[in-house]
């Protein structure tokens, strides 16, 4: 998948926190695609909650997830990959190997 660093630092600042959760659930989504893994992404952003939970299930392979409401605007705010380098990394934790590509490398730049 390609990236633009530029918009991301651009969507970043100007996207609300849940819109910009979506992008980057979207984004890591369009990625595991064009990988060829069979993917579902669920989440739970409830406006009550302080928290937000979600689910990957990525070729027969799991991962929970639950992230502070602020915890993801001080990502946000840190830089525009931050948050999708938290996810990647807590999904290589649980196993996942990750391949090369654009979008990748911005996240852990």
């Amino acid at each position: 998948m390609n990236t633009s660093g530029m918009l991301r630092g651009y969507l970043a600042k100007v996207m609300d926190q849940e819109s910009f959760f979506f992008h980057v659930i979207n984004c890591m989504e369009k990625q595991l695609t064009d990988w060829d893994n069979d993917t579902i992404l669920l989440f739970n952003w409830e406006e009550q909650s302080e928290n937000v939970s979600g689910f990957f299930i990525i070729d027969g392979f799991s991962h929970s997830f639950v992230l502070n409401k602020q915890t993801l605007r001080q990502l946000q705010n840190q830089s525009p990959y931050a948050l999708d380098r938290v996810l990647w990394e807590s999904l290589i934790q649980d196993g996942l190997i990750l391949k090369k590509s654009n979008y990748i490398d911005k996240a852990f730049m």
